[in-house]
């Protein structure tokens, strides 16, 4: 669940745009019967109840456009847990963080059946492959810290605590190092902590701008970091506004930091599509784009239309935007084709929020 108030914000933010958004998007078919297998094709994860009950995964089949619902649960004895955050699959494995269940679910990524689980979390938030046998899980914390666990991917265990700035969130592998972003959880914070894979040891902590969120890889093999900014104590305006900085993993320094502007919106969901050329975010009620050779902000808006949360196909380039509703019954999916032209929209679970492409 995102927690935090620079989150809170921008739910609210998104509640007000989202009323004044279409309702007749194109719809594909209702959710039908689970799929013998999810090689090709997107996972969208569901939160689910915050507090309460379960989240869900629906799939999404590129080759046939049919959605199913509850995978966990169709293919297990027992329910995935409340509240789930994020899915990554890596060597064929389906890793699905279970925030406040304090856990990652691991099942066959085409069968969906369980492989056994990551337990003793606390607040995880994303996971990562680091090789063959390790693996690395972002988590708050008590909120108002930030550490990375370090996985044994055969035994499933946790091998290892880094200790990174405070509410680490999203993390990119370039070469033997990994960069966090630290949002600050409860608090603020203002980092990317760089870990060394090879000795599990902090490199250093890079200075970006008040809560780093998502971070992504380009093409030429910059890092890129999206800033949500600092609210003030009523959540009605930034006091540090949000910025898009780009970072240079040869010597661990900030190329560049690109200011917005308004004091009322928060940047957030930094996606790139599959050539590592373009990024794309959302902002002020849109998603906007920004070339990766550019070094001034060009905040292009591509989408006028705020969602929840925010993907792209690799396979495709095609936006996937999520639609929470009134986020107590099932919410739904809209898909773009890379010309930012809607194609349809389909149902899936109870505050969608993540995807995850197969």
């Amino acid at each position: 669940m995102k927690k935090n108030k620079l989150i809170y914000a921008s739910i609210l933010a998104f509640s007000i745009t989202i009323s004044g958004c279409k309702k007749d998007d194109p719809e594909t078919p209702a959710e039908v019967t689970p799929s013998v297998s999810y090689s090709n094709g997107v996972f969208i994860t569901n939160e689910g109840p915050y507090g309460t009950g379960t989240g869900t995964i629906s799939f999404y089949s590129r080759s046939s456009g049919s959605v199913s619902a509850n995978l966990f649960g169709a293919h297990n004895t027992y329910p995935l847990g409340n509240v789930v955050q994020s899915m990554e699959v890596f060597n064929s494995q389906g890793y699905i963080v279970v925030n406040n269940a304090g856990k990652v679910e691991v099942v066959d990524a085409t069968s969906f059946n369980s492989q056994g689980a990551i337990n003793n979390l606390v607040n995880p938030r994303y996971f990562l492959g680091i090789n063959n046998s390790k693996g690395y899980v972002s988590q708050w914390g008590s909120g108002a810290t930030g550490e990375v666990k370090v996985i044994d991917l055969a035994t499933k265990a946790v091998t290892a605590t880094i200790n990174t700035g405070n509410g680490a969130e999203g993390m990119v592998k370039s070469g033997n190092n990994v960069y966090v972003a630290c949002s600050g959880g409860y608090v603020t914070d203002s980092v990317v902590t760089v870990i060394n894979t090879a000795t599990d040891a902090v490199v250093t902590n890079i200075t970006v701008g008040a809560n780093p969120s998502s971070i992504k890889m380009d093409a030429n093999g910059k890092i890129w970091v999206i800033c949500g900014g600092e609210w003030n104590g009523t959540i009605t305006a930034l006091l540090k506004t949000g910025r898009l900085v780009r970072i240079d993993p040869t010597t661990n320094t900030v190329d560049f930091s690109l200011p917005f502007s308004s004091t009322t919106s928060s940047p957030s969901h930094l996606v790139i599509n599959n050539t590592g050329t373009t990024l794309y975010y959302m902002y002020n009620g849109g998603v906007y784009s920004q070339s990766a050779t550019s070094a001034s902000l060009n905040a292009t808006l591509v989408i006028n239309r705020s969602f929840y949360g925010l993907g792209i196909d690799p396979t495709n380039n095609y936006f996937y935007g999520s639609d929470p509703g009134n986020f107590s019954s099932n919410g739904k999916v809209i898909r773009y084709n890379a010309a930012a032209t809607v194609l349809d929209s389909f149902n899936v679970g109870l505050i969608p929020g993540n995807f995850c492409f197969q």
